[in-house]
């Protein structure tokens, strides 16, 4: 899926870079492998694509706790995602 400023709206894995919950959100899926390179840089960042098939739950390795997109989701909503992500990066080790 290729990320343009019109699909960054409809996505649910837009996050805000300011949130340190959505932060770590994207380290936890860089360490699961979900990764790419940047289109302008070449470093590896997370894949967005992936995580927004994962929080709609479409992606074929399981689905998130919470259905809705990380700005709309509680404190305590993101932490359910957050501890779903670390199992599933504990398992893969």
């Amino acid at each position: 899926m290729t990320v343009t400023k019109q699909t960054k709206r409809t996505l649910w894995s837009f996050y805000d870079k300011d949130n340190s919950q959505h932060k770590y959100i994207l380290s936890l899926c860089i360490q699961y492998g979900w990764v790419k390179a940047h289109p302008k840089t070449g470093r590896r960042v997370a894949d967005l694509g992936a995580l927004d098939k994962w929080l709609r739950g479409t992606f074929k390795t399981g689905q998130s706790p919470v259905k809705k997109p990380l700005q709309d989701m509680t404190p305590i909503e993101a932490s359910k995602v957050i501890s779903a992500l670390e199992n599933m990066v504990s398992k893969s080790f």
